[in-house]
């Protein structure tokens, strides 16, 4: 059952063609939201193209750092909450346009939280940030922690953080920031992440090779408690002022080797070929861990999945869409 507070709401979601945005808006639209998708370029192989969801929303095209675009639907749309998703983390494609990602995340979020200051304060604005703004800093990362990037990346979103919290707490404005373990679900198509590229490796008959020595330890969020989340704090910042400016870790605050993880395809695919480690990883935080533990508190927030749970539905997702186009493919164990 869903809040009530989305009821006859509009909604801005910016970056509605990636992979998060994708299951916002599906998850929006079933909420009954009127949905304004803020689209850069056409992206067939997205869940927003693949599954229609552009002919149920107000599809407006442009970037999320044209200030011009961004006033246009403003002016345009009685926009209540805005959620800013743009920019997904392709580590070889930040290295390859750093600049472009920082335009994309932190000057985008500056321009538009400017602009909401002094044209429409009451807007609920939710900022999503991530985990790798802490940096190599001692695990599990707790909120009070100093934010110190390194990668382009991580500097690129601690910057959209900061503006955000700047937002928050000194012009009084609806703005929070969650800070996700890395996310993973259905109609993710960065193959260069883990899980998807270790599925699509075993149903094309290949052993997957891990670009690490696959001792590297990561945080996760199945991606449809990560939707939930998005909801929650927007729901949350209508009720208190309190909230106002403040970061939030969702995790599952599982310690889990990426080697152990790929063993675990393996096995629920039932694939004859065990994974094999690279060791070519550049510019990448060793062990990632997050405390949810201020979430579970101010927010109340329990996520409804856990990652074991979410893998089993996510590598099923994958199962069946890569034997679309084959005509035997591999079982799920124990199906």
């Amino acid at each position: 059952m869903y809040s009530t507070f989305w009821l006859k709401k509009t909604v801005l979601v910016a970056g509605a063609t990636g992979f998060l945005g994708g299951w916002l808006v599906r998850r929006l639209l079933d909420c009954g939201v009127q949905v304004v998708a803020l689209v850069r370029s056409q992206k067939p192989e997205s869940q927003f193209f693949m599954e229609g969801l552009d002919s149920r929303v107000s599809l407006e095209w442009g970037s999320v750092s044209d200030q011009p675009t961004i006033e246009r639907i403003f002016k345009k749309y009685p926009i209540d909450v805005f959620f800013h998703v743009a920019y997904g983390a392709d580590v070889h494609r930040v290295l390859e346009e750093p600049l472009e990602c920082f335009t994309s995340s932190a000057v985008s979020t500056w321009q538009i939280l400017d602009y909401l200051r002094l044209h429409r304060p009451k807007c609920i604005s939710i900022i999503s940030s991530t985990d790798k703004v802490y940096g190599g800093q001692p695990i599990p990362y707790r909120e009070e922690l100093p934010l110190q990037p390194l990668h382009p990346y991580e500097t690129a979103k601690a910057s959209q953080d900061l503006a955000a919290q700047t937002y928050g707490k000194i012009y009084n404005c609806p703005v929070a920031i969650t800070r996700c373990g890395n996310y993973f679900g259905g109609f993710d198509f960065n193959y260069t992440r883990l899980i998807p590229g270790v599925v699509r490796s075993i149903m094309n008959g290949e052993a997957p090779v891990l670009r690490s020595d696959g001792r590297f330890t990561r945080d996760f969020l199945y991606i449809e408690d990560a939707v939930d989340v998005q909801l929650l704090m927007a729901e949350r910042l209508a009720e208190s002022p309190k909230l106002y400016g403040e970061a939030f870790n969702f995790s599952y605050g599982d310690r889990i080797e990426v080697i152990d993880i790929a063993k675990r395809i393996c096995r629920i695919l039932d694939s004859p070929f065990p994974p094999m480690v690279n060791e070519n990883s550049t510019a990448e935080i060793t062990h990632i861990e997050l405390s949810s533990e201020k979430a579970r508190k101010l927010l109340d927030w329990t996520p409804s999945y856990g990652f074991f749970q979410g893998l089993y539905r996510t590598v099923r997702w994958y199962r069946d869409y890569f034997s679309q186009d084959q005509s035997q493919a591999p079982q799920l164990a124990g199906s």
